[in-house]
């Protein structure tokens, strides 16, 4: 049995509402997946260390053990509404995701919230987006679907977010300029945003008018070169960035971070519908 100081500390999660923002597409569901709430890793962690052997074993080895497993407690964001739809230089951020290690109830009822239980300085583990979307379709298809694409993703990373008053009176604040996209974008020649960069997460198939769904994990033991052909590859043949591939975006997450998911679409014609979108986070604890 738990220690009571740890059974009141973090009590079993509610039950879900069942009224989410968005169904998930059956083609990336992850209905029969369990992702384990901080109470149940703790709840393990506690077995491992005190009760599944004579003697107890080394916090260390616990560790090892539970990333092994990669049994992690997480939080979800699902984009708002039914369908999104961006037209040219409109960007929308699609969601921002909790700030890492924090819980939304706490930030919301108190400016000085207190972390959830994590270890290390850099917690984060892995990062997964599940994305239904589309462009605008019409047009000869190419034999590289990703290539010259202008509709596509991108993240930000919003540092130190749990100190920027996210929540007010149980609604998500704008924290990002032009975040709904109120306002037409203007890009010149050299600016970071006119074109997919290598950075992004991932394009849309070109002139492809039904629903692509993708599931993009980013993983902190993640190791692929941007510069490797293995790299090259995975950008030509999924459209993901291959400066993505490599972990850093997952190892250099900071406690607090939120990450905004954006959807861009540039050039007369071209626009990008998304059907549905959602990030899950996940850190050890």
């Amino acid at each position: 049995m738990l220690p009571a100081r740890l059974r009141r500390l973090f009590a079993p999660d509610p039950p879900k509402n069942e009224d989410e923002p968005a169904r998930q597409p059956e083609s990336i569901a992850d209905t029969r997946i369990f992702y384990p709430s901080l109470w149940d890793v703790l709840k393990v962690r506690y077995i491992l260390q005190w009760k599944a052997y004579q003697q107890s074993l080394p916090a260390e080895l616990v560790d090892a053990i539970v990333d092994a497993a990669e049994y992690w407690p997480s939080t979800e964001r699902r984009m708002e509404g039914i369908k999104r739809f961006i037209s040219k230089d409109r960007d929308q951020v699609l969601l921002k995701t909790v700030p890492l290690c924090y819980d939304r109830k706490s930030l919301e009822q108190s400016e000085i919230s207190k972390p959830l239980p994590h270890r290390t300085l850099h917690p984060c583990r892995k990062i997964e987006f599940r994305i239904s979307s589309h462009d605008q379709g019409h047009g000869p298809i190419r034999a590289n679907m990703y290539e010259s694409s202008w509709t596509w993703f991108d993240t930000e990373v919003i540092h130190a977010a749990h100190t920027k008053n996210m929540y007010a009176n149980g609604t998500e604040q704008e924290l990002l300029n032009n975040e709904r996209g109120q306002e037409r974008g203007h890009y010149a020649p050299d600016d970071d945003l006119l074109l997919p960069r290598n950075n992004k997460l991932k394009v849309n198939g070109c002139r492809v008018s039904e629903s692509q769904d993708s599931v993009i994990t980013w993983h902190y033991l993640d190791d692929i070169e941007p510069e490797s052909a293995e790299a090259y590859e995975i950008e030509r043949s999924e459209g993901r960035g291959r400066c993505t591939l490599d972990g850093r975006s997952v190892r250099e997450l900071e406690i607090g971070d939120s990450i905004a998911l954006w959807a861009r679409a540039r050039f007369p014609g071209w626009s990008n519908h998304v059907d549905y979108a959602s990030v899950r986070i996940f850190w050890a604890v």
